[in-house]
């Protein structure tokens, strides 16, 4: 019995020899592409604003198997990036620098502090690793002009930035990029439009509505790109209303007329605001309306022109040059008539000062003398009187806009 037992006792301190031996033979350790016995370990450079990915792993069937446990207990991951309990290195870097932090691998997800510092240290290990980050590209213009009108030349240069932070967006300008429109994405540029060193232009032929990709580059390795999205419309027309004139010609009118007249919009995307040019100045008594409407009454004679500038809700903008000549308001300039005499040829010519041709003539009330007629579109006065007297008249001039003045005047008619 005494041999039974001695025998099993050996077996058991053999066993457990053997036991010993194997796990040393299997210590756990890293196993990494980007570490070596000498120096840290340093896993492949990230970019500023690229997303990066990296994966630590433990030497296959070492310490006691799987599941294997990642975690950093000294120093720091770069900003952006973090390890997954299961070894992936993950995030989106946002400073560019240089960091180093020790990673602990252990066989047991969080093991005592005792268990990594066994004298055997079967199932820990710990090394250091460096990351590099390097300054990162990013196209800083996030949109771009919505004002694209079929036929009309259209212009837009898109900037990019070196970036050493995102947060706050800091770095430098980056020299020479490559900038391409990424293929197989969305419809592509308009047509009309193409891409040469950052700039968008041309003028587009088609209308409609198009999602396009573009990628700028300082190297293979060192890339960024945006999405624009760009809705090409008809340009921008104005359409004048009644008594507004269709440029280039004058807009005429007179001083105390009232004035009430529109700019009709059309193309764009269908919102409108007027508003007068800088620098610019309606006649003296007309205002301008953001609607388009034109309305007052002007107060001063005079020439000007008036620039206004019609935008719709996307941007694009229309300046539609406007002439005025506002004639003096209309009076009947003739002070008296002349003296007749019977038997005797008349003439008389009437005047007026202000107001707008066709000017045209009538008596509103009294006679003209007996062989005297009044010739309504020259404004004279002509015959040959048959009978002396003295005869009272009211005349009126009308002029094109058939605006009136009034007089009151008389013939004397002697022998």
């Amino acid at each position: 019995m005494r041999r039974r037992t001695r025998i099993a006792a050996l077996l058991a301190l053999a066993a457990l020899g053997a036991g010993i031996f194997v796990a040393s033979a299997a210590a756990l350790a890293f196993t990494d592409d980007s570490c070596d016995n000498t120096k840290p370990c340093r896993p492949p450079h990230g970019v500023v604003g690229s997303p990066y990915s990296h994966i630590l792993n433990a030497m296959p069937n070492s310490g006691n198997g799987p599941p294997y446990s990642f975690e950093v207990i000294s120093g720091s991951l770069p900003p952006g990036l973090s390890l997954a309990s299961n070894g992936p290195i993950t995030g989106t870097p946002t400073q560019s620098g240089t960091w180093t932090f020790w990673v602990e691998l252990s066989d047991k997800p969080t093991p005592p502090e005792y268990w990594c510092k066994s004298p055997t240290r079967l199932s820990c290990a710990q090394r250091d690793f460096t990351i590099t980050i390097d300054p990162g590209l990013v196209i800083t213009t996030n949109s771009i002009p919505q004002t694209a009108s079929v036929g009309t030349p259209y212009s837009t240069t898109l900037q990019a930035q070196l970036v050493t932070n995102l947060s706050p967006l800091t770095g430098s300008a980056p020299g020479a990029l490559e900038w391409t429109v990424v293929p197989g994405f969305g419809t592509g540029l308009p047509p009309g439009l193409s891409l040469a060193n950052g700039v968008i232009s041309g003028t587009p032929t088609t209308e409609g509505s198009y999602t396009f990709r573009i990628q700028a580059a300082v190297d293979p390795t060192i890339t960024h790109f945006q999405t624009y999205s760009l809705t090409v419309r008809q340009p921008l027309t104005v359409t004048p209303s009644k008594p507004l004139a269709t440029p280039p010609a004058p807009t005429l009118w007179e001083v105390g007329l009232p004035f009430d007249a529109k700019l009709a919009p059309s193309g764009g995307n269908g919102t409108y605001t007027f508003a007068l040019a800088e620098g610019t100045t309606l006649p003296a008594g007309l205002a301008l309306a953001a609607d388009g409407t034109i309305s007052g009454t002007p107060s001063t004679a005079g020439v000007s022109r008036a620039t206004i500038r019609v935008t719709d809700g996307e941007g694009r903008t229309l300046d539609y040059v406007l002439g005025f000549g506002v004639a003096r308001k209309l009076a009947v300039s003739t002070k008296r008539l002349k003296l007749g005499k019977g038997g005797r040829l008349y003439r008389m010519k009437l005047s007026t000062t202000g107001g707008l041709p066709p000017k045209t003539w009538r008596a509103v009330s009294g006679k003209l003398p007996k062989g005297v007629r009044l010739d309504r579109k020259l404004g004279v006065i002509s015959g040959m009187p048959v009978k002396v007297g003295v005869y009272p008249l009211t005349l009126e001039a009308r002029d094109g806009l058939k605006v009136t003045a009034t007089k009151s005047l008389r013939i004397v008619v002697r022998r």
